[in-house]
């Protein structure tokens, strides 16, 4: 099974490797919290930076926006304007280089956006060890998911990951660490998340995780 296992790692990093790219939706990341009205023109600023940012990042220019996150921590940010921060400079080190290159800010961010979460996940499957597998787990089905198989992931902001996605990595993750039964039980939660799958990144992770289970 361990030849099998990394045999399945060789073949999913291509995968891997262009897994971001542009979609979006609306829950959980960047959430609001009450503020006291002294703070109000750091929030609107802080927000102002936050759009500008992820306008850059729609556009390519990821240097750009990291400067742009990089005002929102500079100016009073609440807890979840820091971690919305840390998100945006998390992924737009990832889409600029690779995904594991913003591994340190998912690490800062992930408590308070799910974005975060689903972003140190895929980063963690690049690195592919069996400890990153368990990693992977415990952000997505506990962390994201609160520990209900059958959770739905909506992006709130252009990451490039979709619910279908989420469930197929949680499949990967589990058949690469020979928990087949769960592996099974995300493998075709995700095909019905995504019926078209065939020829998509969901079904080249389903053919790498049939690969693992056969």
């Amino acid at each position: 099974m361990l030849k099998k296992r990394l045999f399945a790692i060789l073949i999913a990093i291509p995968i891997l490797l262009g897994f971001t790219g542009c979609s979006g939706g609306g829950v959980n990341g960047e959430g609001t919290s009450s503020t006291p009205a002294a703070d109000v023109n750091s929030v609107i600023r802080g927000n102002e930076y936050l759009e500008t940012g992820w306008d850059y990042i729609n556009k390519g220019l990821y240097d750009s926006a990291v400067t742009q996150f990089n005002k929102v921590l500079e100016n009073s940010p609440t807890m979840q304007e820091k971690a919305d921060a840390n998100n945006g400079i998390a992924w737009a080190k990832s889409f600029g280089g690779k995904l594991k290159d913003g591994i340190k800010w998912f690490i800062l961010a992930k408590e308070l956006n799910d974005d975060a979460k689903v972003g140190l996940a895929s980063a963690y499957m690049q690195e592919a060890s069996k400890t990153d597998m368990e990693e992977i787990i415990e952000l997505l089905l506990n962390d994201l998911g609160k520990g209900k198989p059958n959770f739905e992931y909506k992006a709130s902001r252009p990451v490039g990951v979709t619910n279908a996605e989420v469930h197929a990595m949680l499949a990967y993750a589990y058949a690469a660490t020979d928990k087949d039964d769960d592996a099974y039980v995300q493998l075709e939660f995700a095909k019905t998340l995504d019926p078209n799958y065939e020829n998509t990144t969901v079904g080249q992770i389903i053919k790498v995780i049939e690969f693992l289970l056969n």
